[in-house]
């Protein structure tokens, strides 16, 4: 009897052994898959240059990134819009401009596992139609990040980049078209809604030597100097809102005048969408032109000799160029003319202080 006690108790406990077993590791199989990076990703980044010949300079960078998932596998590669802009306002030797472009295309490959992704740049060169001027080769970077959503991580040495995946890229623009900045950007330097020059005109300001009006403008100058200011809101095209300002400072000596104007262009969507350019609602470029001139009686001259971008922006697409104006002053007007179009300057008043956007 006792024999057969023992037995059953041994059988016992070891059936009691297997149920407290532990339950084995779930299957690999059950674990949860890598995020899907296939698609079209967007980032954009400013900096201003701190050391080198360029120190001072401003550097905007607009980055694409075209990436394709195969399992664990990454492979694609990614376009960046460089936009370089001038920090004392001196013209780079490659554009004769204060600001240039240019674009470059990087071949990457990588891994994702469970959001974590490693990325590595295979190869470097410029994109078709880049301009002349060439930023240089750099290092090739291995990024490692991960991604949450529709927002992508990735981080290289100190270097920190935040990609948004688009998910309609059909419907916006490629950013490689040109090395200029997106069609949506296009508002330029110049002035695109003015008003027209009057009918009649300022008289020439170059009278015949000897003449009464001639004499009379030699010894009598209107008073230009002082702060002047030019508004204008309006829409463009697709419906956005435009506000420019202009502020100008002339400086009067006699009859020869000099100075410069700060012309602010302030663009917001109205129908909700963000500027790829700014990623925002918003953007704004701001604009300094120098110019030189003549006064005689109340007929001006004013040609603009050079211009500094004040506000540095990925959506400015550097149509630019320097005017040539004749105009008629009065005590609280200026009506310049040049080319087709014109514009009233008003003096500011002294007791009513002015602002940008």
């Amino acid at each position: 009897m006792r024999l057969a006690d023992s037995v059953m108790l041994a059988f016992a406990v070891a059936a009691g052994g297997c149920a407290a077993r532990p339950t084995p590791p779930p299957n690999v199989a059950t674990r949860s898959p890598s995020p899907e990076l296939s698609g079209v990703w967007d980032a954009m980044s400013q900096t201003v240059i701190g050391e080198g010949t360029g120190a001072g300079d401003t550097r905007i960078e607009k980055q694409e990134w075209h990436l394709t998932q195969n399992g664990a596998a990454i492979t694609g590669y990614y376009i960046a819009a460089l936009t370089f802009v001038s920090g004392d306002g001196r013209p780079y030797v490659c554009s004769r401009l204060p600001q240039f472009s240019a674009t470059e295309r990087f071949n990457v490959s990588g891994r994702v596992q469970g959001g974590l992704v490693d990325i590595q740049e295979l190869e470097q060169r410029a994109a078709q139609g880049d301009s002349g001027c060439d930023p240089g080769m750099r290092q090739l970077a291995r990024y490692s990040g991960r991604v949450d959503g529709d927002v992508l991580t990735l981080v290289s040495g100190a270097a920190r980049e935040t990609l948004y995946r688009i998910r309609n890229p059909e419907a916006t623009e490629p950013l490689l078209v040109s090395v200029a900045p997106p069609a949506e950007a296009d508002l330029g330097g110049s002035r695109q809604s003015l008003e027209p020059p009057p009918e009649n005109g300022p008289r020439p300001l170059h009278d015949p030597p000897g003449s009464p009006s001639a004499a009379q403008a030699a010894a009598d100058p209107s008073d230009v100097s002082g702060l002047w200011i030019w508004e204008h809101h309006g829409v463009i095209p697709g419906g956005d809102e435009k506000q420019e300002r202009e502020e100008w400072h002339v400086t009067q000596d006699g009859t020869t005048l000099s100075g410069y104007y700060d012309r602010i262009v302030h663009q917001v969507s109205i129908d909700g969408h963000a500027y790829r350019c700014s990623m925002a609602l918003d953007f704004q470029i701001a604009t300094r032109y120098r110019f030189t001139g003549k006064v005689r009686g109340d007929q001006v001259a004013i040609y603009e000799s050079s211009y500094q971008v004040l506000e540095p922006s990925a959506c400015d697409n550097g149509k630019r160029r320097l005017d040539a104006y004749e105009g008629q002053a009065s005590p609280d007007e200026l009506r310049l003319v040049w080319g087709v179009g014109g514009q009233i300057l008003r003096r500011a008043r002294p007791d009513v202080p002015t602002q940008r956007f």
